[in-house]
């Protein structure tokens, strides 16, 4: 059942813990949904966020399990190191985190309905959390007031961040804890693709180019606009 949580940044004690300037004129309508993959019945909540409908966690979808030297298709879960689907599943950092997939893989994979974000997407997500339009086009790390909290755990958004790291191109997994870091479809040449990247401690969103057989996480959006 569809909850809908209409958000008014107007408290003083959100005022104080976000530092806000641009929502705090403004209210945000917040819709928060459900969506089952019916390739493997993985229910995955979802979020509508102004005109956007988004994942509100990881994808977590395993139709295979590469080890982390693999250069082949390419997912993977942090830290597991064999090829058992059921084993990797059964892993904490799978069930917090989800799964970490190449550039390819992230396309490939998505359910129907869905589709990896291009970079104007993301942008899209960052001027309706109140990032200013000059600033995103620093194209490094974005906001002044702390907007990237806004996606995390406790930030009213309900986009839910974790930290689940990474996996590098030559196999080393990094920053579990500590850094989130998403696909986006809009490739910079034939090697790298745009990504965001959130840390914990930092209330800024970054703009990076990752390379596509790194590992990262993945949040859809959905096909439809309203």
């Amino acid at each position: 059942m569809k909850r809908i949580i209409f958000i008014f940044f107007i408290a003083i004690g959100m005022l104080s813990l976000f530092s806000l300037s641009n929502l705090d004129k403004q209210s945000m309508s917040i819709e928060f949904n459900e969506f089952i993959d019916s390739r493997d019945n993985h229910s995955f909540q979802t979020v509508k966020i102004g005109n956007q409908t988004w994942f509100a966690e990881n994808f977590a979808y395993l139709p295979y399990i590469c080890p982390p030297d693999s250069a082949n298709y390419g997912v993977w879960v942090y830290n597991y190191n064999g090829q058992s689907i059921s084993d990797a599943k059964n892993t904490l950092e799978y069930r917090e985190f989800g799964a970490l997939y190449n550039w390819q893989s992230a396309k490939e994979l998505a359910p129907d309905g869905w589709h990896l974000p291009t970079d104007e997407e993301w942008k899209e997500l960052e001027k309706y959390l109140g990032i200013d339009e000059d600033d995103i086009k620093q194209k490094t790390w974005r906001g002044t007031n702390n907007e990237a909290n806004l996606l995390k755990v406790s930030g009213y958004t309900g986009f839910n961040i974790v930290f689940g790291g990474w996996m590098t191109d030559y196999g080393k997994f990094n920053f579990k804890n500590q850094h989130a870091n998403f696909w986006c479809d809009t490739e910079f040449d034939n090697e790298r693709a745009y990504e965001r990247l959130i840390g914990l401690t930092n209330g800024k969103i970054g703009w990076d180019k990752g390379n596509k057989g790194c590992g990262f996480s993945v949040r859809y959006v959905n096909d439809v606009e309203n």
